[in-house]
């Protein structure tokens, strides 16, 4: 009789381990689920924009100015101009924005510039006087923007103009910006009320 009892003692004592040691293994199956889902789920976050109470916020830093023409602080011919920003990533083609600046002339330009092929560039026809300072905000307010709608940081361009020869054609203003015929500044628009629009001449 007391032999059966220790066996049964042994018996049940081997059971209990033996749920224990499943259950722990439950767990910790569940465990690294929940942990392969949460680095799953901020890679995804990383990669894409994420919503926070009906917001969404674009993933990656905001655009920045990569280039212009002209250089900031250069010098170039007056008269005809194109004024090039070069952003380090694919922009949106309607959000700009152009700005006075305290440590320069703001130069005469078309109201709208134009965003080329590349979507990281802006081209904006301009007329500039001989022998001046010039200073241009870019992004005073926040309009730039990049495909995801994540605005650039501001900038200030600032550069001056010779005494020297005028360029007096849209087609040497585009070779001094190293820009192609194609690459004409003067937006064309479709308005469907309107028939096809031209912004005005300079």
């Amino acid at each position: 009789m007391v032999e059966d009892v220790r066996s049964f003692g042994r018996d049940d004592g081997s059971a209990h381990a033996s749920y224990v040691v499943a259950t722990m293994a439950r767990r910790l199956a569940a465990l690294t689920f929940v942990v392969a889902c949460g680095v799953a789920g901020l890679a995804a976050r990383a990669q894409t924009p994420n919503e926070v109470q009906g917001v969404v916020v674009s993933a990656g830093p905001g655009p920045l100015v990569r280039s212009t023409y002209p250089a900031s602080g250069g010098t170039v011919a007056g008269g005809m101009l194109i004024l090039k920003i070069v952003f380090d990533q694919p922009m949106a083609p309607d959000a700009w924005a152009y700005g006075q600046a305290a440590e320069g002339d703001f130069p005469d330009c078309l109201a709208k510039p134009r965003l080329l092929g590349d979507q990281r560039t802006y081209v904006l026809l301009c007329s500039v006087e001989p022998g001046r300072a010039y200073a241009v905000q870019i992004n005073p307010a926040p309009r730039f923007a990049n495909a995801d709608g994540r605005s650039a940081k501001p900038y200030t361009l600032k550069f001056a103009t010779s005494d020297g020869d005028i360029v007096r054609s849209l087609h040497d203003a585009l070779q001094q910006a190293g820009l192609a015929d194609d690459d004409d500044p003067i937006m064309t628009w479709r308005d469907p009320g309107q028939g096809v629009s031209q912004s005005a001449a300079p």
